[in-house]
């Protein structure tokens, strides 16, 4: 694929015909905004809002934040933002004590995860006066953001799982900038990068759980099931998972991928990785909504390029997703100004060009249709979209990314790493670990 054909037009058409947005023409971005808006109480309210993510993201959120008090003096909200780290386990204290903000960024996969805790999140169908959906493609919100029956998020942006390259690394080392990725050659071009570079400089840019993340990838593309299935068994199987280790191994021993000892420091904060921004590391494997976060602090030229997949896959693996998600408490006094203020965020001509890309691209057809019109939207995040759209290998399963299993994978694929255990070894750890842990949850599932 050439990727300089992919222009701001191409990818919006792509994007909006993908998602079928059939809301988009038929209501303007400034008649979507009227729910919650004149028409809202006038009482003095204060909400709460909760978020983690790059100074990029609190910037425009911030900007966003105090334009929507500007136009509404009667309400107050207080932002309470930071780092992922030790976000998710605030937030269930929070949501567990009665303690939680009226209006909460989650990432998707913890839909499912909290669900099963109790009923924590409003369903937003039940707002419908204060919330307009017709932008959001309905399959999309029944595949990712519906639980139980119930639309308990809206996506805040598109996303899905790329590699952001450096095109001046490229370069450099001779590497096409169409080239693309499988298993076998990028084993055989981060050899001749370390090579040219007497170990200076590594191929491929990863902190821990992403290695992690490649093993699950490695497999669902051997044998196209789900990580987990659905009735708490596993998707794949010894030989896949011994594979999968072994590249893994092989990637870090050949300097391909830099050693946990030195990525570790930036695990979940790659972008912040000194190597990414000094330039020595060719690709990062990432999210489309963290592109501007790794455009930040570099001075070389980006693009973006599919995930990689071995020769005979018979699933992608790549994962296209919600960027994250809007959520309202459900226990929020607050219900119909948090609903009014979702609705402003989401499909608002106006905040969607302050909230610019902070969080991928828009998945409301009034936001998008504001963003392009404004010339906001990055053609790294808008090709990005477009390539994992293209390539995406499905929704991924709750049980898939459950976090107690998520933690399992980590663990062994770290034990992996440190060489404590052999491939054959950390594939047998792996399989006993996650059915191990599988059979608790299906038991407390009952």
């Amino acid at each position: 694929m050439n990727r300089k054909a992919w222009t701001f037009g191409t990818a919006s058409v792509v994007l909006l015909s993908s998602l079928t947005l059939a809301g988009c023409g038929s209501s303007s971005p400034e008649n979507t905004a009227s729910p919650g808006g004149a028409s809202a109480p006038q009482q003095q309210v204060t909400l709460r809002f909760s978020w983690w993510g790059s100074d990029v993201r609190h910037k425009a959120t911030l900007a966003a934040l105090n334009k929507y008090m500007e136009l509404h003096p009667n309400v107050k909200i207080d932002a309470e933002y930071g780092g992922f780290d030790g976000y998710e386990q605030k937030l269930k204290t929070q949501l567990a004590g009665g303690t939680a903000p009226d209006l909460i960024q989650v990432d998707q996969p913890w839909l499912y995860d909290l669900s099963g805790q109790g009923d924590v999140f409003l369903n937003l169908n039940t707002v419908k006066d204060q919330l307009d959906l017709s932008g959001f493609d309905a399959k999309f919100l029944s595949d990712y953001t519906t639980v139980k029956n119930e639309l308990q998020g809206l996506p805040t942006g598109l996303n899905g799982m790329v590699m952001t390259y450096n095109k001046d690394f490229f370069k450099k080392y001779g590497i096409p900038e169409d080239t693309v990725f499988d298993w076998e050659n990028v084993m055989e071009i981060g050899k001749k990068v370390k090579a040219a570079s007497n170990g200076q400089d590594a191929l491929i840019n990863v902190d821990p759980t992403t290695v992690a993340d490649m093993f699950k990838f490695y497999v669902r593309q051997k044998n196209g099931n789900s990580f987990i299935k659905d009735d708490y068994t596993l998707g794949f199987g010894k030989t896949e998972a011994v594979e999968a280790m072994e590249h893994i191994r092989s990637f870090i021993d050949s300097g391909v991928i830099l050693p946990f000892e030195e990525s570790s420091a930036y695990d979940k904060k790659i972008e912040q990785f000194p190597k990414w921004q000094k330039g020595q590391l060719g690709i990062t494997m990432n999210y489309a909504s963290l592109i501007p976060a790794l455009k930040k602090d570099v001075t070389f030229k980006t693009g973006v390029l599919p995930l990689i997949v071995t020769k005979d896959a018979k699933n992608t693996a790549v994962v296209t997703r919600p960027s994250q998600v809007y959520a309202i408490n459900k226990k929020s006094k607050n219900v119909k100004e948090t609903a009014a203020l979702l609705n402003w965020l989401v499909n608002d001509k106006e905040a969607a060009v302050i909230l610019g890309d902070a969080r991928g691209t828009p998945a409301s057809g009034q936001a998008l249709k504001a963003l392009e019109e404004a010339g906001k939207l990055d053609a790294d995040i808008a090709a990005a979209t477009t390539i994992s759209l293209k390539t995406s290998g499905g929704p991924e399963n709750g049980l898939t990314n459950n976090a107690e299993l998520v933690k399992v994978r980590t663990d062994v694929i770290q034990k992996l790493a440190y060489k404590k255990l052999t491939p054959e070894q950390a594939a047998d750890e792996m399989i006993s670990s996650l059915n191990a842990k599988l059979k608790e949850l299906k038991s407390s599932s009952k």
